[in-house]
């Protein structure tokens, strides 16, 4: 709960300071080498498309039922549950209803473990005020792949 207020007043500072700019309200799923993670991500827009805010992942609820309670053991001791922190992106390609973006994520992951995720995201808007998207990240040194889509205004 504590995470969700701390996000909430990062985000209210972040609009106090920055209401000229676009909010991005983004949902996503991301597949790492060791199960799917269902996150959330607040944040802004300015006119240079550089995006800044802060997000929450945690460990898909489909995970709890996929698995056994032999394969729940068997996970690594520093097994990710929950990841969360601040984000920024910066456009390689900008176009009208498509953004290519490099994006950096840093925080902390299950409560201890300093945590910073490089990835490329791209984005396809098909209406003004929606978009979809797709991306490639890295993450211990592994792939990762990330489908999102969000809501701009």
């Amino acid at each position: 709960m504590k995470k969700y207020i701390l996000l909430s007043l990062l985000f209210a500072a972040v609009l106090g300071t920055a209401s000229a700019q676009k909010v991005i309200i983004k949902t996503y799923v991301e597949r790492t080498h060791m199960s799917p993670k269902t996150g959330t991500a607040i944040g802004f827009e300015n006119r240079f498309l550089w995006e800044y805010g802060v997000f929450f992942q945690e460990a898909s609820l489909m995970e709890s039922f996929m698995m056994s309670e032999q394969d729940k053991e068997a996970l690594p001791r520093h097994y990710e549950k929950d990841f969360s922190g601040i984000y920024f992106a910066v456009p390689i390609v900008a176009r009208e209803s498509f953004l290519l973006k490099a994006n950096v994520r840093t925080g902390v992951s299950n409560g201890e473990n300093f945590v910073i995720t490089p990835s490329v995201l791209a984005d396809f808007m098909p209406v003004k005020h929606v978009r979809l998207g797709l991306g490639v990240g890295s993450r211990a040194f592994r792939p990762t792949i990330q489908a999102s889509v969000a809501l701009s205004f």
